[in-house]
């Protein structure tokens, strides 16, 4: 078995990475918590931080085109001409932001109060479902994007790096966890 040492002062606490701890992690003090983050908790709380600035652009930034928001489609200035589709249009965008919420609270309970079994198993489950953006996300986006009703021109391909980066962190931060480093 490995263990860390924590601190001399918690010399007593020891974190055993093959086995359950018989301290919770909450028990730990805050800065020791951190110290004792493997890659793939951290590499999940970035995730939690990207999808947190992409959920407040869709709620509260909504004209801002600089980013991924709805504004980056045409079709969403020539919404505003038809008030019932523009409301649907911004039904469709809150209704994205909140379930971005609801993710990003499930990635934080898990990465804070799950044990590593959970935390591996929600991985690879966030690696399949990020990868279900190139069956019907990826493609919608690329034919908008050649038919030029996005914004900035070649925003398909850059969104569709930034997911692959984004589920190849993913898989490294896996693989992290299952060799301990």
């Amino acid at each position: 078995m490995q263990f860390i040492k924590i601190s001399p002062k918690y010399d007593d606490l020891r974190w055993n990475f093959f086995s359950i701890s018989p301290y919770r992690y909450s028990d730990y003090p805050f800065s020791t918590q951190l110290y004792l983050m493997k890659t793939l908790q951290i590499t999940l709380l970035v995730f939690a931080f990207i999808e947190t600035l992409n959920m407040l652009e869709l709620y509260f930034l909504q004209n801002n085109c600089k980013f991924n928001g709805a504004c980056i489609f045409s079709g969403w200035e020539k919404s505003k001409s038809d008030p019932e589709v523009h409301a649907l249009m911004q039904y469709l965008v809150n209704w994205l932001a909140g379930v971005k919420i609801i993710v990003i609270a499930l990635v934080l309970v898990l990465v804070f109060t799950a044990p590593e079994t959970t935390l591996l198993v929600a991985a690879v489950a966030l690696v399949i479902t990020i990868g279900s953006f190139y069956w019907r996300l990826f493609p919608a986006l690329r034919t908008a994007d050649k038919a030029g009703q996005i914004k900035f021109k070649g925003h398909s391909t850059r969104l569709g790096f930034m997911v692959a980066g984004l589920q190849l962190s993913l898989v490294f931060a896996i693989g992290f966890q299952l060799l301990g480093l």
